[in-house]
């Protein structure tokens, strides 16, 4: 996994290069970093670390039987954005049907954006998490009644 002074010195490689894309593939993983219009975006593989648990919230409402509910949690530590800007929507609310590639959040980490995708399908039943709240690896984000939903 490349260290955080490593993923500056890349940063700072294309920030200062005409190039607009940069992909590095390594043994843990990839980095993809992209400048112009576009936020810039890290890829990073999860490391073995236990989860970080945020103080117990009171859920929505209890599953009923043959429910299965499952929680996304953050992948990196970051800032939470549940929009791409402050202006636009948010990407999901409590009742959005998602698949495992729709675009829940943004975690924001040293001004690099990582987008989290919901990796199931089903239906965001909470968000457990507040715009612009600091999260933890790990962290519970959302939880989502697992199955097929019409999206």
């Amino acid at each position: 996994m490349l260290s955080l002074e490593e993923i500056k010195e890349l940063v700072r490689i294309l920030e200062t290069s005409s190039l607009n894309k940069m992909e590095l593939a390594y043994e843990d993983g990839k980095v993809l970093l992209e400048k112009g219009g576009a936020p810039v975006a890290v890829a990073v593989p999860q490391p073995m670390m236990p989860a970080v648990q945020p103080p117990a919230a009171a859920p929505a409402e209890a599953p009923q039987p043959g429910e299965h509910i499952v929680e996304i949690t953050a992948p990196i530590v970051g800032t939470f954005y549940s929009a791409p800007d402050p202006k636009a929507p948010p990407f999901v609310k409590v009742g959005s049907a998602v698949t495992p590639n729709t675009v829940v959040c943004v975690l924001e980490a040293m001004k690099l954006f990582t987008e989290v995708e919901a990796m199931v399908e089903g239906e965001i039943t909470e968000v457990l998490v507040k715009d612009g709240e600091f999260v933890e690896f790990g962290q519970p984000l959302f939880k989502v009644k697992k199955g097929h939903v019409g999206v």
